[in-house]
């Protein structure tokens, strides 16, 4: 049976969410994988005794420390080794667990995994990517900030197994790969970029990555590639605004609307039917329904969620983890890799 760590003390309202999410999880799976719970027993274990978790295959391990939200990243792996993170990531290196979900301090968790997990042979930098919405699905956008300083052979690696993960983990076939850039046409860009599109269309020959040229900013929602490539720099920025659009438009529709309703030039009941309407818009903005997204290039599974995560979004990254090892994603990534 698979085995998936929860850090019960990861994200903005652990334990709780943690606890409720896992034991959500097992349910509605029928209790085909097993979960381990890691974390502060003083805190986790009065909200395990709320939940019936008759028959659920789910076990508790103390860990007696917590990395913080805002804590350095470096410092607190290195001086908090009994924290539910690095201890979490410790039963999978010691093949107790299979896989690690957290919402806790993202930069905590990428140190830890490459510290306890190692990376995968032949993996220059781990990447981690982001689900965009587009009209007929979803668009993933990678580096989103695991990287900062990327040379062209690390982004052609991260497109490499961007490629692998859409491919087993998403269903889709021939993942295309598009190269973010300021312009479409192969000349522009800096040098860094343009010798990325140079190595992207060797790779492309290679049949290691279906590379369809360079792209702009305004197809990232347009859906024109299924993978958006391109620095961490780039991709975070481009993650917390595309965060901030619903938020934003929200406040300016609720004003607008407010107005015609005050007005009398719209009734109540309309601005109710359309305020659904618009709230069904932005449904596929959510990132619940995705949960987290996985540490590409290390060697093992490490699934990495918001500090906001909710129950449902705690409950789904356990779901993205099980895929990751059902699919065998890392095997797979290392097949490609091997053949650098």
């Amino acid at each position: 049976m698979v085995t998936i760590a929860v850090d019960a003390m990861g994200g903005d309202y652990a334990p709780k969410n943690e606890v409720e999410g896992a034991v959500m999880a097992l349910k509605e799976s029928g209790n085909r994988f097993k979960i381990v719970l890691v974390g502060q027993s003083e805190k986790v274990q009065p909200l395990l005794d709320e939940q019936d978790t008759t028959g659920l295959s789910l076990e508790f391990f103390h860990a007696p420390e917590v990395i913080g939200m805002h804590e350095s990243a470096a410092t607190a792996v290195k001086t908090k080794q009994n924290s539910s993170m690095v201890q979490g990531l410790a039963l999978c290196k010691k093949g107790s667990a299979n896989a690690f979900v957290s919402a806790g301090n993202t930069g905590a968790q990428m140190a830890a995994s490459l510290l306890v997990l190692g990376r995968l042979e032949k993996v220059m930098r781990p990447t981690i990517g982001a689900y965009f919405p587009n009209p007929s699905g979803v668009t993933m956008v990678f580096d989103i900030g695991a990287n900062v300083d990327c040379k062209p052979e690390h982004l052609v690696q991260f497109a490499e197994m961007a490629s692998i993960y859409l491919k087993y983990a998403q269903k889709e076939a021939n993942p295309s790969v598009g190269l973010l850039n300021i312009g479409a046409e192969e000349s522009k860009g800096t040098d860094a970029l343009k010798q990325t599109h140079k190595l992207l269309r060797g790779a492309h020959e290679k049949g290691k990555v279906n590379f369809a040229g360079n792209i702009e900013g305004g197809d990232v929602l347009a859906g024109k590639t299924n993978i958006v490539l391109c620095d961490g720099v780039v991709g975070n920025p481009l993650l917390k605004f595309g965060e901030s659009i619903p938020h934003f438009l929200s406040g300016l529709f609720k004003q607008e609307i407010g107005k015609l309703v005050k007005t009398g030039k719209l009734p109540m009941e309309s601005a109710e039917v359309i305020g659904k309407a618009f709230k069904g818009m932005f449904a596929s903005f959510d990132d619940e329904q995705f949960g987290g997204v996985p540490l590409l290039g290390v060697n093992g599974v490490s699934i990495i969620g918001h500090g906001r995560s909710s129950a449902l979004a705690i409950k789904n990254m356990i779901y993205r983890a099980e895929e990751m090892i059902e699919k065998r994603v890392n095997e797979h990534i290392a097949e490609v890799l091997a053949d650098a």
